[in-house]
């Protein structure tokens, strides 16, 4: 029997960061997902994610611009220098300043003081209005004008999916074992129970499931399954070429929307203030277009409207189809991106109570993608007992106050139940509004 140091039940941002950091040191690591990696059902299962440096607290500001340094290809001391550095582009990103009364104006304005003042970053912010940035990106010349921007050029995008093959290759190198395939049934002492039947066993068991933990785990009232909608345009080629080196445009109040896809020639858009959760498990477990199409084919009319009103107000121009000027253009491949959510977005990465070896690294995969390079070191820290007081504390196993805290950064009115959704049908090959 084979017995690993040990045994991270999933495979994605915290998963393989996790693993390749105790790889490092010297651990037997076994990997376990019951999808080949990339894994669809990871948060970042995706072309691409942002990669920014914005926060308001200083903790995370820190863990941001460390990661930038794995991002950017000049740091070496928890990766190889420039491991990552080919699954990411330095685009900048466009911001609509929201309403001074807001706290997302706040946040903004407090993660900008932070960086500038603490961290000597984000020195170049400008503030312009309207989106070419006086000629700067002169894409969006037939953009709506009446926003105020501010362009920070110190962010960029990664490409999710392939970051996520990268870091499994480099764990590969470093002897880090993988079991591909097979879903987690439960886990219990050192053991953990595989679909297939195969068990595995191992002296210290990490839970990085994102939106799935619960499955394995007692963390209801803890996290909840939110899921986030997404779209894309097929771009002609015409159409990529002109928009390849855009900058990422962010609304947070409305939606956003990324450079295209360099492979695909695909320009994915997200909303915002705006999201799904499933009633019948009371918010705790995610529903997947993949495993499930009949509870979660598509995303919601309105977040198709949503979609459209983003690329209306910013590019105008791939509103309609290029061929039948007359017919909206299809907004294709329609999902719904599931994360794990605490209620004030701190991540939770501690030893599951009543448990001698359980650990679970989860929290709020909306903003974690950014961590692949480091987040793992700081799981590491906490399984040997090194890990710093103040990281301690707020990534502790805990209860979420739902009702109580605010999160600065987000838009977030009444989230819809799957149950009363009505669906977006792309499959019929023309929109249903």
């Amino acid at each position: 029997m084979t017995v690993f140091d040990v045994v991270v039940v999933g495979a994605g941002v915290f998963g393989l960061s996790t693993a390749v950091q105790l790889a490092r040191s010297n651990y037997k690591v076994l990997v376990i997902d019951k999808f080949q990696i990339p894994s669809p059902l990871s948060a970042a299962y995706d072309y691409n994610k942002i990669v920014r440096l914005e926060y308001n607290d200083e903790v995370y500001a820190a863990l941001a611009v460390e990661s930038m340094g794995y991002w950017y290809g000049d740091d070496c001391k928890f990766l190889p220098r420039g491991l990552l550095h080919n699954c990411y582009s330095h685009c900048g990103r466009l911001s609509v300043l929201q309403d001074k009364k807001t706290s997302r104006f706040a946040f903004d304005n407090g993660s900008l003081q932070v960086l500038q003042t603490k961290f000597n970053r984000c020195k170049d912010v400008e503030l312009h209005g309207e989106l070419t940035c006086g000629g700067r990106f002169p894409q969006f010349t037939n953009s709506q004008r009446y926003d105020e921007i501010r362009y920070n050029p110190d962010c960029g995008i990664g490409f999710a999916r392939e970051s996520l093959v990268a870091m499994k290759r480099y764990a590969e190198t470093l002897g880090v074992s993988f079991h591909e395939h097979d879903g987690v049934l439960n886990v219990s002492g050192e053991t953990v129970q595989c679909e297939s039947g195969e068990r595995f066993y191992g002296k210290k068991i990490i839970v990085a499931c994102g939106a799935n933990t619960v499955s394995l785990l007692p963390m209801q009232g803890k996290i909840n399954a939110t899921g986030l909608y997404v779209g894309h345009v097929q771009l002609t080629d015409n159409e990529y070429e002109k928009l390849k080196n855009i900058p990422v445009v962010f609304n947070s109040s409305l939606g956003y929307l990324f450079p295209p896809d360099k492979d695909t020639k695909i320009l994915k858009i997200c909303t915002t203030a705006m999201s799904a959760y499933d009633s019948v498990s009371e918010k705790s477990k995610p529903i997947y277009k993949s495993l499930q199409p009949e509870l979660s084919p598509s995303i919601p009319i309105e977040a198709i409207v949503r979609i459209r009103t983003v690329l209306g107000k910013y590019l105008p121009d791939l509103v309609f189809d290029p061929l039948r000027k007359s017919k909206l253009r299809n907004i294709i491949d329609c999902k719904i991106c599931w994360i794990s959510d605490t209620s004030n977005s701190d991540f939770i990465v501690d030893k599951v109570p009543n448990t001698k070896n359980v650990y679970v690294c989860c929290g709020d995969s909306g903003h974690a993608y950014k961590f692949l390079p480091n987040i793992g070191k700081y799981v590491q820290q906490k399984i040997e007992g090194t890990l710093a007081p103040a990281l301690a504390h707020k990534w502790r196993y805990r209860d979420s106050n739902w009702q109580g805290t605010e999160i600065e950064w987000r838009f977030e009115p009444k989230k819809k139940a799957l149950q009363e959704i009505e669906w977006y049908l792309e499959s019929y090959g023309r929109p249903k509004l």
